[in-house]
């Protein structure tokens, strides 16, 4: 046999053997760059990235090409994943035939399932994070958002097994603010490194990136939230993240509590006002998907009519250019899109509809292990 092609042989042999090893080193080496960067993934997502023959590793890797048949899936407290579930269910901000910016009359989201995860058990996170640390957190929002793409759930709790069948997930929405700070990354991570091609969405990052990722920076901003997080300062924090991921510098936040669908931009600027703050605002994110967007355009028209008094006590902490931006109607466009340009609508001719699962403990496990459980199976 010919020397040169002796080695050639050789040489595609060793490529063969070696090539799936060195990904999986590129991978891990990845993750090292993570850490001297300042941040690394936890623990888990590398056990599971570094074994292919591990079930979480199999279930993912499965995903390297998403049907469209499956659920969009919701995850985090019960109250949460209901007003966003019900915000989706009656989308209708796009015309379908086109994917214009208008409504036709027609359900955006026709024929899609929505699938809450509602996590009573864990939530609120804050406390959990409070008593448990942040890295179990990171660890649950993992395992929460594999159980989504699982096929597989539980009839009961006495069901360890998982032996009900249910539509894993095409889409996952972080359906609360601590599994973007406590999560994101790690879910992302593990995607990545295991070829896992499933969207993951969160609405306070599509909302902190509408006001500090554009092209126009916006650098006092308020926030209306629930008051849950204002106590635990997880929006803070968030902000202060999103603001250095995008190098801005002198960026303010005032997070204010949600105080109802009546009055909103009125309640947070007196809010502002009562707290010392003089300084006009350039935008107000408003994370509270049961905000009526229509009234607040009003309130806002009003605030800037010279005619009117909300103008007098309101409309002098506006900007020139100041803008409202709603995680809820940024969050259903995004999906949209997302849902659009991937081709993952399923195109059945019905109303969208909602599903959920019940997060309980498992009887045979301590720490964050969980079953998840169809809601109407879940006796009181």
């Amino acid at each position: 046999m010919d020397f040169l092609y002796f080695c050639k042989l050789n040489i595609i042999a060793m490529k063969r053997i070696l090539f799936p090893g060195l990904l999986l080193i590129l991978a891990l080496t990845s993750c090292d760059r993570n850490v001297q960067g300042g941040r690394d993934t936890i623990a888990l997502v590398k056990a599971i990235a570094s074994d292919n023959s591990r079930y979480e590793h199999v279930l993912l890797s499965s995903f390297s090409k998403l049907p469209s048949s499956g659920d969009i899936c919701l995850i985090g407290s019960p109250e949460s994943c209901r007003l966003i579930s019900e915000s989706f269910l009656a989308c209708d901000i796009a015309e379908n035939a086109r994917g214009r910016d208008w409504s036709d009359g027609l359900k955006d989201f026709a024929g899609e399932i929505f699938a809450s995860v509602s996590d009573g058990r864990f939530s609120p996170y804050g406390a959990f994070v409070a008593e448990h640390g942040r890295d179990s957190l990171r660890d649950l929002a993992v395992r929460l958002a594999i159980a989504a793409l699982d096929s597989k759930c539980s009839a009961s709790i006495y069901d360890l097994d998982g032996n009900l069948v249910k539509t894993p997930a095409k889409v996952i929405i972080l359906a609360d603010p601590w599994l973007l700070g406590c999560g994101k990354f790690d879910i992302d991570t593990l995607f990545a490194m295991t070829s896992c091609t499933v969207p993951v969405l969160s609405p306070q990052d599509l909302l902190l990136d509408a006001a500090l990722g554009g092209e126009k920076k916006y650098f006092n901003i308020g926030i209306v939230c629930d008051s849950l997080y204002l106590k635990d300062g997880v929006y803070g924090e968030l902000f202060a993240a999103k603001a250095r991921e995008y190098d801005i510098l002198g960026a303010r936040c005032f997070p204010s509590p949600a105080t109802g669908t009546v009055d909103v931009l009125a309640s947070f600027l007196e809010d502002y006002v009562q707290s010392g703050n003089t300084d006009t605002l350039d935008a107000v994110l408003i994370d509270d998907w049961s905000v009526d967007e229509d009234a607040l355009r009003k309130e806002i028209a009003a605030m800037r009519d010279y005619n009117r008094e909300e103008y007098m006590r309101y409309g002098k902490l506006l900007s020139p250019h100041f803008t409202v931006f709603t995680s809820s109607s940024i969050t259903m466009k995004s999906c949209y899109s997302l849902l659009r340009e991937r081709s993952l609508f399923t195109h059945r001719i019905a109303q969208p509809r909602s599903r959920s699962y019940t997060v309980a403990p498992r009887l045979d496990a301590n720490g964050t292990q969980f079953l998840l459980i169809p809601s109407e199976n879940v006796q009181d």
